[in-house]
């Protein structure tokens, strides 16, 4: 027959049809290729063996194809896959019939085969579809036995061919490559009741499928270096051998072989489109980097002489403690490669997962990324948000995923986008309750519900009190932080049930055990505290002592939990407790000796009990020591090997390199405060120098907000987009929020380092070099009460009272209930002769209090207001004031006018205004502050209240004034 014949180019045709795997069982795919084996048969009339074998082929095909899709067998059946345990298709059950057709074709099959003269593909082509039936069919010994009977593994259809091989030859050596599959899996599934032996048998039998095409198609042939990446039936049947290869040798020699029988299966992987068997792809992927992660967790080099160790005496941990050494380069260009897979992954899916259908893979992929992160030093902000990035386009591959929005919660912490995760926080609570009201008892760890991964407690209750900690520390959301922690004790069952039975019913009931109950408890008792400086007297007291309940039993179920005890003393020491709070922070410092904050809360608490040179020489200790750990941690660094003597590794939540830099800084400038109430203002002065010095070591300029715009830009243009509409239509990437955040907090820090400074120079007389450290306050931000206050004193030693209460007003335009500018206010207008009153300086008060422009024109307007004549001063002196009573814990007192009732109505008396002012400061945020207790006594002495009043507030004040600290525990720490 010559070549160019229609009978060779039918021939050719049909194997390269049967090649490529027209498997199709529809009308018009069975319609396609009846009428290719009518034009083969009508140019190869002699051929009519091999058009009823190649018919019973594509029919045993469509057979077992359709029966798979009915029972919902598919590549993603494979997501649950492990070494211990990979899944087989299901096996066609007697009386359907899919099986009865599938029989009938492996007889049709074995007739042939017996009773006619075959050609050696035709012959290899009985052997494998007869196979192939007989496993489906559940026939596995039937299955090894005529594939040994028949060598067909035997064969070599390579030997007589060279390259490039006809669409015949590489459909013969298809057909071996299937017949040693299936008699591999065939193996492999009666391993259990045959012996274990036979999974070796499998594995060489996989390895003669294996190697049969890497002579079909290796990288020597001319097949091998395929441009476009392509599947026929020698891949898919190559894909399960080497799949199962790296699995079984994983299980049965172990790890090394195993991973390098994995990167084996990798290495062919760019000759496959990029979705043909994706969820195996990645359960291998899953594995290597799992495997990747394991090997991390023992250090790889040796540490270098001298190398810091952490300091914690405590032997909590609560979390992933990442190794002390460096990784190796081959670690990290491992880690790089699995996450530029998974980049690949994410830019070529297009599809979303079905309804209710689980992404395992996607699932434990995302766990692995984020503790190679971890594993990886998590250090810098470049590759968390890459993380972040990740993850994110993760979330498009799957459905209603509880890991991926737990650990997209947490990333984002990391990456310092706080409103971000506390929002993505709120659907994972809704996501995690509703499925644990279905299920109906909720797991105590992390298990796998209906093919879906469902959080347990400790997932759950660890990723809500990160979340409040973030909303109460860093967004200092008060309110916000308190009701999650509320939510949490109602499921724990720690406070009474809801009287709202739809309410009951929705929510599930959750236990904990010891030390996750009283991190908790630590929880609800720091928010409840803070909650309880906006309660009204007869409501504090008992928010106080619950708060207090809470954390004593807290250090009780958990004591080694440092951040208790801290948390103990912090409110121990807010309420007067001074021996009691100094006990719990020294506690907190045996466990965490390299902690800054507990440091800082001794030496505040020292300074309460009126021992100011004990507290001053702490200081220095405590200032001394953080240097000599930074200076470790340094020589680590240059080592090779990460900071680890400033590390807390038993906290909860450990603070960041950034946030020990501002606790250092609040602990030097109180260690200012006290050297200049000890050694004076100018010893004082003198050692700021080294303050701002210090800030700017650590602080360093942060790049302009248009330079981190146009970068942004610039990632954005350069970034894999997982989201359909593209990432700019994002209010805030993590990068954004971030540097947002850092400037805002530096920002404040140094602005409050300026007016420390101001104050020194005012109180040092000083006037010029006062007013321009202001300026330098003002120029950060205009529109801090603080600064105000400042300037109002400094206009008061200018003897300019009409712009101090300007400056006041504008302090409480910035916050309506800033304690210190209502009682500099108050203490004013409680001084009528030193204070003239004019009808326009209620203009001016309006003027600033709603003025939006910049703070050099507010700056001016208040310098330039030249006080107020006495027009109303007569009135002033006659008026009336409220009532004020007795009683400061009755909620029913009458009404006072507020600060800003001069923007209406000029004619109000002073007194009435100092009224408002200082019932509203004792009854709320100033109600632990002894100035306002004095004004409050000054104020009832002018108006004539009765002396045991006086006398009550008075002893109010003397009790707050002999606990008080140098600093406010709240304004020193940066507690909310």
């Amino acid at each position: 027959m010559l070549k160019g014949s229609k009978a060779h180019h039918y021939a050719q045709e049909l194997h390269s049809a049967r090649l490529k795997g027209l498997l199709g069982h529809g009308s018009r795919a069975r319609s396609n290729f009846t009428e290719l084996l009518r034009k083969y048969l009508k140019h190869n009339p002699t051929q009519s063996n091999t058009v009823q074998i190649a018919q019973d082929e594509y029919d045993i095909h469509a057979e077992i194809l359709q029966f798979l899709e009915e029972e919902g067998f598919r590549d993603a059946s494979h997501s649950n896959d492990t070494p211990e345990h990979i899944a087989f298709p299901p096996v066609m059950r007697k009386g359907l019939a899919f099986t009865e057709r599938v029989e009938a074709g492996i007889e049709r099959l074995a007739a042939a085969e017996r009773e006619k003269e075959l050609s050696i593909i035709d012959a290899a082509t009985t052997v494998a579809m007869r196979a192939y039936g007989m496993f489906m069919l559940g026939l596995d010994d039937e299955t090894t036995r005529l594939v040994a009977a028949s060598r067909i593994l035997e064969s070599e259809p390579l030997a007589r061919h060279t390259a490039p091989y006809t669409a015949e030859i590489e459909h013969h050596v298809a057909l071996v490559i299937l017949a040693a599959v299936m008699n591999g899996l065939a193996l492999e599934r009666s391993a259990a009741e045959r012996g274990a032996e036979r999974l070796e048998a499998a594995l060489q039998s996989y390895a003669r499928a294996i190697a049969l095409h890497e002579q079909l198609r290796g990288t020597d042939t001319r097949h091998g270096g395929r441009a476009a990446p392509f599947v026929d039936e020698a891949e898919r049947w190559t894909e399960t051998a080497l799949y199962r290869t790296a699995l079984l040798t994983m299980r049965i020699r172990g790890d090394t072989q195993g991973l390098a029988a994995l990167r084996a299966y990798q290495a062919k992987e760019s000759r496959w489109p990029s979705t043909f068997r994706l969820p195996q792809r990645n359960v291998l992927r899953n594995i290597q980097t799992a495997h990747l992660n394991q090997a991390r967790t023992v250090p790889t080099t040796h540490a270098a002489p001298g190398a810091p160790a952490v300091r914690t005496t405590s032997q909590r941990r609560v979390r992933t403690v990442p190794p002390t050494d460096k990784p190796t380069s081959a670690w990290s260009e491992e880690f790089t490669r699995i996450k530029n897979a998974v980049i690949r992954t994410l830019e070529q899916t297009a599809s979303f997962p079905r309804a209710d259908e689980p992404n395992v893979n996607a699932e434990k992929l995302a766990d692995q990324l984020v503790l190679s992160w971890q594993l990886d030093g998590a250090q810098g902000m470049a590759g968390t948000d890459d993380v972040v990035d990740l993850l994110y386009g993760l979330t498009r591959i799957t459905f209603r995923s509880q890991t991926l929005l737990r650990l997209l919660v947490h990333m984002l912490v990391a990456a310092e986008a706080y409103e971000e995760a506390s929002a993505l926080a709120n659907k994972y609570t809704l996501l995690v309750e509703t499925t644990w009201k279905a299920m109906g008892t909720p797991p105590r760890a992390r298990e796998q519900h209906d093919g879906r991964g469902v959080d347990g407690v400790q997932e759950f209750l660890d990723t809500q009190l990160l979340v409040a900690h973030i909303e109460h520390t860093h967004l200092r959301d008060v309110a916000r932080a308190h009701e999650r922690v509320h939510h949490l004790l109602l499921l724990l069952g720690r406070v009474p049930a809801p009287e709202d039975e739809e309410m009951q019913a929705r929510l599930p009931t959750i236990e904990a055990d010891a030390a996750l109950l009283a991190r908790v408890l630590r929880a609800a008792g720091t928010t409840a505290f803070a909650r309880a400086r906006d309660t009204l007297p007869s409501r504090r007291k008992e928010a106080q002592d619950e708060a207090l309940k809470h954390l004593r039993e807290a250090t009780q179920l958990d004591p080694d939990a440092a951040e208790s005890f801290f948390a103990l003393a912090v409110v121990l020491g807010q309420t007067q407790a001074t021996p009691e709070a100094l006990a719990a922070a020294r506690r907190a410092l045996e466990l965490e000796p390299a902690w800054l904050d507990a440091w800082h809360l001794i030496v505040l608490l020292l300074s309460a009990s009126q021992d100011f040179q004990g507290a001053l020489d702490l200081a220095d200790e405590a200032l001394s020591q953080a240097d000599a750990d930074e200076a470790r941690d340094a020589q680590a660094v240059a080592a090779g090997l990460p900071p680890t003597a400033t590390r807390l590794v038993s906290l909860d939540y450990p603070p960041s390199a950034r946030e020990r830099s501002a606790s250092y800084m609040r602990l030097f400038a109180s260690y200012n405060t006290l050297v200049e109430l000890t050694e004076g203002v100018q010893a004082a002065l003198s050692g700021q120098r080294e303050l701002f010095e210090a800030f700017r070591a650590r602080f360093p300029l942060t790049p302009s907000a248009k330079a981190q715009k146009r970068a942004h830009e610039v990632a954005l243009d350069t970034a894999p987009q997982f989201d359909p509409h593209g990432a700019r239509e994002l209010t805030e990437t993590p990068a954004q929020a971030r540097g947002a955040y850092r400037e805002s907090v530096e920002r404040r820090l140094l602005q409050t380092l300026w007016l420390m400074s101001a104050a020194s120079f005012r109180r040092a007389g000083d006037h010029d070099q006062a007013r321009d450290a202001i300026q330098e306050a003002e120029n950060l931000d205009a529109f801090q009460p603080d600064l105000w206050v400042q300037l109002a004193l400094w206009c008061l030693d200018a003897q300019k009272p009409g712009a101090a209460v300007t400056c006041l007003y504008k302090a409480l335009a910035c916050e309506a209930d800033h304690v210190p500018a209502s009682l500099h206010l108050a203490r004013l207008l409680l001084q009528p002769d030193a204070l003239h009153l004019r009808a326009s300086h209620a203009e001016t008060i309006a003027a600033v209090g709603t003025a939006q422009h910049g703070a050099e024109a507010l700056t001016q307007q208040v310098l330039n207001d030249k006080g107020i004549g006495a027009e109303l001063e007569d009135e002033a002196r006659a008026s009336n004031t409220r009532t004020l009573g007795a009683k400061l814990d009755r909620d029913d007192l009458g009404p006072v006018d507020p600060a800003f009732a001069w923007k209406n109505n000029p004619s109000i008396p002073p007194l009435s205004i100092a009224e408002g002012l200082l019932r509203t400061a004792t009854l709320y945020s100033g109600h632990d502050v002894p100035e306002a207790w004095h004004l409050l006594a000054q104020f009832a002495s002018q108006t004539g209240r009765p002396t045991h009043v006086q006398r009550s507030y008075l002893q109010t004040a003397l009790r707050l004034q002999r606990a008080r600290p140098v600093r406010s525990l709240r304004e020193a720490l940066a507690l909310p």
